[in-house]
This record gives structure tokens, C-alpha cells and sequence, in this order.
């Protein structure tokens, strides 16, 4: 039996994220560019502040489910319909679970750009 590591921070989209990942990259990069494009630069300025800190995307209210996490959402299905992302991440669900994923994947690409190294 494997027991849980206390020291290490939990992350409750780890699952989600993983699960993102299984999406083929080019289908997953075309979506996290159209969102990416599409959001305003005070909520990217956001979700780069939560990712630096380390804190749960949706704990901000800017992308908590029933707020800004709705539009992210809407986002992602005119790329991908949840019956498409259905086919590559079979019993994981839809959008309203995979949209932190692809918020995560957007600040990681803009950490990325934005590293000096």
C-alpha cells in the first residue's frame, strides 16, 4: 500500500492535468493558443501571478468554475467539443474538468518565454 507524501504540496488538478496530457500536443497546443490569445492581459498577468506563488488556478475567482472558469471554458470547446475531448480521455469527463489543465499549460508556455535562460 502506498501512503500519501505529506511533505510534498498537493495539487488537486494534478489529475486533470495528467489526463490533458494525453491529448495528442498539436490538438492540445491549438487550444491553449486560441485561449491564450483570447484572454485579456490583466487576467494572463493573474494566472501568472497564481503560477509563480504556486496557488490553485481555480481558487481565484478570475477562473473559479462558476465565473471567469465558464468563459475559459467556452473557449476551449469552440477548439475542441467535449465529445472530441471525449475521445482521447475516455471517463475523465468534459471541459469543466479539463479547463484548469489548459490554464496551467498557458502559464507554464508563458513562464517558458519569459525565462532568461
Amino acid at each position: 500500500m502506498n501512503f500519501p507524501d505529506f511533505d510534498k504540496s498537493f495539487d488537486p488538478n494534478l489529475f486533470f492535468m495528467e489526463r490533458w496530457a494525453q491529448v495528442p500536443e498539436p490538438i492540445r497546443k491549438s487550444v491553449e493558443q486560441y485561449v491564450a490569445a483570447r484572454l485579456p492581459d490583466d487576467i494572463l498577468a493573474k494566472l501568472d501571478d497564481l503560477h509563480a506563488r504556486g496557488l490553485p488556478i481555480d481558487s481565484d475567482p478570475a477562473f473559479f468554475h462558476f465565473g471567469g472558469g465558464l468563459v475559459v471554458r467556452n473557449l476551449c470547446r469552440e477548439q475542441l467539443s467535449d465529445q472530441e475531448l471525449a475521445k482521447y480521455c475516455p471517463f475523465c469527463g468534459d471541459w469543466d474538468d479539463f479547463y484548469v489543465a489548459v490554464l496551467a499549460a498557458i502559464s507554464a508556455m508563458r513562464d517558458q518565454r519569459n525565462d532568461p535562460a
